[in-house]
């Protein structure tokens, strides 16, 4: 595995981490309300978030781990940008974060296959 796998696996893991724990406690539910989600959405997304980003950073060791965190957030990410665009009707440059993050997720995808 390379040095930047494994970068890229940290930063992943640390950032989902914390927006994970961010949208699970509820601070986000005004967000989630404005796409038209019922509340247990807050939770099940950051609950996504935490168990992804946990994956990334076991998937430093069990790279399988890592794949399967990929897809997870990766899909989470690009369903994110599509509500962002599709549903809320926000600029494309406000899913940009979004699209960012699912590439780097389905980078890491391939980087540990």
């Amino acid at each position: 595995m390379s040095i930047i796998t494994v970068i890229l696996q940290i930063l992943l893991g640390g950032f989902f981490i914390m927006t994970g724990t961010k949208i699970a406690s509820g601070k986000m539910a005004d967000e989630f309300k404005r796409f038209g989600f019922p509340s247990f959405f807050n939770i099940l997304t950051g609950s996504f978030e935490i168990i992804g980003a946990i994956g990334m950073i076991v998937g430093i060791w069990v790279p399988i781990i890592a794949v399967l965190a990929g897809i997870l957030l990766g899909g989470t990410m690009l369903i994110a940008a599509l509500t962002l665009i599709f549903i809320a009707k926000d600029p494309f440059k406000k899913s940009v974060p979004a699209i960012v993050l699912c590439v780097i997720s389905v980078l890491v995808i391939f980087l540990n296959l």
